[in-house]
């Protein structure tokens, strides 16, 4: 599914301690609060509801969690890239952002989830070339079921189905240095068109085609479109243009639009939502900003809450989704803070690294304004973000 601890002009590489301490908006809140909203609206789905899970906006909970991280991971992206135009520091981070944590849950997820609930005994269960075949999650090549598992569960045979995300958002990764790679006076005019074609595919104003190999063209419009609208947002407003009230101005005219009409209010939506979400964003709430004070688990718990779903319902059988939900969060920001500690900091760490052995080009650097930008850290998360 693909933030900011601290908003500073370019100085330099900070030290890794920095980067992790510093935090002056409530970004990493925002991304807390969209993995929380895919969880609370996975919850409708694994336990297969007779009801649709409840809108925001006109949304889906699970679905505007998402839309929240392309946003912020689009406004990130573009202002890391404005800041180190290089493409070995950027690709790196965002490898290392997006693969080693992903690497460690598509493991235990084939080789201790799927050895416990498989039907079959363990011997076959190994053996069985679909089991291997659901490493391919590790190079963002989604495989949603394993031999046996969850085969008699409300919502069966799937897994992970957040995963899908991540391959939509790495190809918003390629996008962006390839439209501020050319010249200025084209960055703008060029995400437009990403955006008018994000939208075309979402609308099927073509036939649906295969798009990445995995997902049909009009599922992966959509999040393109928000990815599109941070990276506007990035590209025309500095920071002191984000207002609170205008933000707010804008989602109450949503609401009223999505009440009269839900087909305009998406189109609203699609105007509102970025410019709000990076307002509320890059605030700077005293409660709100320290939302990662103990590590930044919005990334984690993205990837592991579909699983922790499929075993709580597994385990303790259907319950009422206040229950489940409480359970699948509690066991979730477990192994998202181990996550964060013994997996996704280090990696970061190591990103910093590689970033003084191979500084950007001085030239090129020079050429970048000094902006207001969060922290490369957390730059690129998707729900992932």
């Amino acid at each position: 599914m693909t933030g900011g601890r601290s908003a500073a002009p370019y100085a330099g590489v900070m030290s890794t301690g920095e980067e992790l301490r510093r935090r002056d908006n409530n970004l990493d809140a925002l991304r807390l609060g969209g993995a929380l909203l895919v969880v609370l609206g996975h919850s409708y789905v694994v336990l297969a509801k007779p009801m649709a899970p409840p809108t925001i906006f006109g949304q889906p909970l699970h679905a505007l969690g998402v839309h929240v991280f392309f946003i912020i991971s689009g406004y990130l992206i573009t202002k890391s890239w404005q800041r180190r135009p290089d493409w070995r520091s950027y690709f790196a981070a965002r490898a290392l952002r997006i693969f080693p944590a992903l690497i460690v849950a598509v493991v235990l997820t084939a080789f201790v989830v799927g050895t416990v609930f498989t039907t079959l005994p363990t011997s076959d269960y190994l053996s069985d070339p679909s089991t291997w075949l659901y490493l391919k999650n590790a190079l963002l090549q989604p495989v949603f079921g394993l031999p046996g598992v969850f085969v008699n569960l409300p919502y069966p045979y799937v897994l992970n189905g957040s995963l899908w995300t991540l391959p939509v958002e790495f190809a918003c990764y390629l996008v962006v240095p390839l439209v501020l790679l050319l010249p200025r006076r084209l960055h703008v005019p060029a995400v437009g068109l990403f955006a008018l074609i994000s939208i075309a595919l979402h609308l099927r104003v073509w036939p649906d085609v295969d798009v990445l190999g995995f997902f049909t063209s009009s599922s992966v419009g959509e999040p393109w479109i928000f990815f599109a609208g941070g990276m506007l947002c990035a590209l025309l407003l500095e920071r002191h243009a984000f207002r609170l009230d205008v933000a707010l101005l804008g989602l109450f005219a949503v609401t009223i639009v999505s009440a009269v009409d839900a087909g305009l209010g998406t189109y609203v939506l699609w105007a509102v939502l970025p410019y709000s979400t990076l307002a509320l964003g890059l605030a700077s709430t005293p409660v709100l900003r320290r939302a990662s004070r103990y590590g930044d688990f919005s990334y984690g718990l993205y990837i592991y809450a579909f699983p922790v779903q499929q075993v709580v319902v597994a385990t303790l059988g259907v319950r009422g989704i206040a229950a489940n939900a409480v359970a699948v969060v509690v066991a979730t920001l477990v192994l998202a803070a181990l996550s964060w500690h013994l997996v996704e900091a280090p990696a970061l760490r190591v990103k910093t690294r590689f970033e003084k052995r191979f500084p950007a080009r001085r030239g090129r650097r020079a050429a970048v304004p000094r902006v207001l930008v969060g922290s490369d850290v957390d730059a690129g998360r998707g729900p992932t973000s």
